[in-house]
């Protein structure tokens, strides 16, 4: 089944519209037509199962059957990642979707090769926010990542948060620190209740004043295996660690179905 994406206000009626540029997708490349069956993500955690009920160039009107909840695994897991070269990024964007970040916190640090000025954010972000609602649409992932940033790390560090709700971690090229699996042992059930987060460096790593921020907020610095790794590769593997151990304490529930009349309506 063919998947789309509709922002939450625009798919909350039982009938509604897709938006320009996925109609164009649904009538013009892929040519469905109404009675074809699609699916739909919000990036909020809504799944809807609908059917086209007419169509044309850049018009598509859809009737919800069947309107289903995923549930956002927990403890989620956070991404501060410095700012990487464009198709490292477009890379880690699309892997934080397939692996069920839940938030990604890009950071703009002090040897950093990519810099975004100020002029050019407000494109960057609809260019990324569009690579991530790809992704989701690929893995049938209804949930976006919030995307934060790029901001400095001082800022990112003073975000306010409630107490005790986030452990925070730091990939470090360090000799001596702990891997991130054995770190992860050590805690206890009550980590479900928190979000796990890791904190990447550039290719360069994090410099020394950095690293010391980090350690000044609590930060444990971990490794993640003996070869150095690319700043993206290690993104990804230190998000698939986390959230492997993130569905351990708490395996994900089924979808549960959020709206029975409409199904029974668009069946009769």
């Amino acid at each position: 089944m063919h998947r789309f994406f509709a922002s939450p206000d625009r798919c909350s009626a039982s009938v509604f519209t897709l938006c320009e540029s996925e109609a164009r997708h649904a009538s013009q490349v892929l040519r469905l037509e109404p009675g074809d069956r699609v699916e739909i993500l919000d990036g909020q955690g809504t799944l809807i199962e609908a059917e086209i009920l007419s169509s044309g160039r850049k018009f598509v009107e859809v009737q919800v059957i069947q309107r289903q909840i995923q549930p956002r695994p927990r403890p989620g897991v956070v991404l501060l990642q410095s700012l990487l070269k464009s198709k490292a990024l477009d890379t880690l964007l699309e892997k934080s979707v397939e692996l069920g970040v839940e938030q990604l916190v890009l950071l703009d640090t002090e040897r950093c090769v990519a810099r975004v000025p100020a002029s050019e954010v407000d494109r960057k972000r609809t260019m990324w926010t569009q690579t991530l609602i790809e992704a989701a649409k690929q893995s049938r992932n209804a949930w976006l990542p919030e995307l934060l940033g790029p901001i400095s790390l001082a800022d990112a560090l003073a975000r306010p948060a409630p107490p005790d709700t986030t452990r925070l971690w730091v990939a470090s090229l360090e000799p001596g620190v702990p891997p991130l699996g054995q770190a992860l042992k050590s805690l206890s059930r009550s980590t479900v209740d928190r979000r796990l987060a890791i904190a990447i460096g550039p290719e360069g790593d994090f410099s020394p004043g950095e690293l010391n921020q980090f350690r000044a907020f609590g930060a444990q610095p971990v490794s993640l295996g003996p070869l150095i790794l690319r700043a993206e590769t290690a993104a990804i593997a230190a998000a698939a660690i986390l959230g492997d151990y993130s569905r351990s304490l708490a395996p994900m529930a089924p979808l549960a179905s959020l709206d029975h009349t409409e199904r029974r309506l668009s069946l009769t």
